[in-house]
């Protein structure tokens, strides 16, 4: 039976190799599989024109690519040759000693937001003419108006999630003029906290981006108080009757986007079992039924590790084959995966052909923005309780050389070495955020 490879609409210079790793290779199994693989009847994807165009590629980030996966596929070894009790403390994920709450609202993770923001309107001058005992016309003593409110974004270190935002911010107006003298106050500027990373965009031009603790944006500065009739005093005209009005405040619409919604994205075709893992392995409560269905929000989750470091696990809504071309609200789910920092491919083993599930997902990802697919990623086997998922797994194995880990999610079989690859991608990520610049190109550290 001939392997199954992409479909030829897509170029190969787009590809850079990208399926070069589909081919027999190791992957981590447990115990009580198999480890030896069927006959293979079959043609293995490294002899397709995609594994042949791997070979020859020489650019940065394939080599980078086969750098981490190597070094995760030897993690992999390592930690089959161990108990869990041996792990270090940065692998080892900690049990939830909390139980979820029974409240039935679930709140999803929002990482985009349009909002309509307007600067506070400045108070109106004053018009008014003193009169004091002894002296009918003291002269003007119209005040000025107070300074409308700026809308102000702030990043701080406790928030995660765009979910707070209105669609609609406005700043409190100041006060008008009055007489004797009296100013207007100023009003306070609102201050709209935001989590760190936060970019936002006018248009589609990026205008701000808030990467650091308490750095601040001035999204719409608010109007300036209108001037009293005092103000207008002249030589020639002693008790002036006009005074200004407060002026308006700015208006603009921004696109408020995450630069980075979770360290790890759950990547797979609806149904494949993305969210049951998220509630196995974090105290998140994406929605799960016994009957067909798709998550239409991404979820969120946190794992602890005994390091205590948190890790951000997004279950990102299924993706279909055609989501490049938005088939099934594709740009809306693709545009969640931009902002995982590492991608664990979520195959549903049960189904017939479980590698085919890959390649369209990594297709899909690389027409939607070429080079997305090349982030530090893996792959997890679901639902390999099922008995008809044993023989797609051996096959699965035998095809994809991807750091891969058999699970079921439902049952919790495997998931501690699964946590441990993750937390390995992540630390690999974020080493490739610092990469140093050598003759104009990108080395991995």
């Amino acid at each position: 039976m001939a392997a199954s490879v992409l479909p030829s609409r897509l170029p190969l210079s787009h590809w850079g190799g990208l399926l070069g790793g589909l081919r027999r290779g190791c992957c981590y199994t447990p115990s009580h599989h198999s480890s030896t693989h069927p006959p293979d009847t079959h043609t293995p994807l490294q002899d397709s024109p995609l594994a042949l165009k791997d070979r020859g590629a020489g650019s940065d980030d394939v080599r980078a690519r086969k750098e981490w996966m190597d070094r995760s596929k030897e993690f992999l070894v390592r930690l089959k040759g161990s108990s869990p009790s041996d792990l270090p403390d940065k692998f080892t994920p900690l049990r939830r000693t909390k139980n979820r709450s029974d409240t039935p609202k679930m709140r999803h993770f929002v990482d985009y937001r349009q909002v309509r923001v307007v600067g506070g309107s400045g108070g109106d001058g004053c018009i008014s003419l003193r009169s004091v005992a002894g002296k009918e016309h003291a002269g003007p003593d119209g005040a000025d108006g107070g300074h409308g409110a700026h809308v102000v974004f702030k990043a701080v270190m406790g928030l995660r999630s765009l979910e707070h935002l209105s669609s609609y911010i406005q700043g409190a107006t100041g006060e008008p003029g009055r007489n004797r003298d009296c100013h207007g106050a100023n009003a306070d500027d609102t201050v709209v906290q935001v989590p760190l990373g936060t970019i936002f965009k006018v248009g589609g031009e990026e205008v701000a981006s808030l990467e650091h603790e308490g750095t601040m944006f001035v999204a719409a500065r608010g109007g300036a108080g209108g001037k009293g009739n005092k103000f207008f005093t002249t030589d020639v005209d002693q008790a002036p009757l006009v005074a200004e009005f407060g002026g308006t405040g700015e208006f603009f619409v921004y696109e408020v986007e995450l630069r980075t919604m979770a360290d790890v994205g759950l990547i797979g075709f609806p149904n494949a079992g993305k969210s049951t893992l998220l509630r196995a392995i974090s105290r998140a409560r994406p929605k799960v039924a016994s009957y067909p269905f798709t998550t239409l929000n991404p979820h969120v989750g946190m794992v602890h590790y005994a390091d205590h470091h948190q890790m951000a696990v997004a279950d990102i809504p299924g993706l279909i084959e055609g989501a490049h071309r938005n088939h099934g609200l594709g740009f809306a789910f693709l545009k969640h995966v931009e902002r995982c920092n590492c991608l664990l491919y979520v195959i549903d083993t049960a189904q017939p052909r479980p590698w085919h599930q890959l390649e369209v997902l990594m297709n899909e990802l690389e027409q939607y923005q070429e080079g997305l697919s090349l982030r530090p990623h893996a792959v997890v086997a679901n639902k390999v309780d099922l008995p008809e998922a044993q023989a797609n797994l051996a096959e699965l194995q035998a095809r994809v050389d991807l750091p891969l880990v058999p699970v079921s999610a439902k049952m919790g079989e495997q998931l501690v070495p699964l946590l441990a690859l993750l937390r390995f991608l992540v630390d690999s990520a974020a080493q490739k955020q610092t990469d140093t610049k050598v003759d104009g190109s990108a080395i991995w550290l």
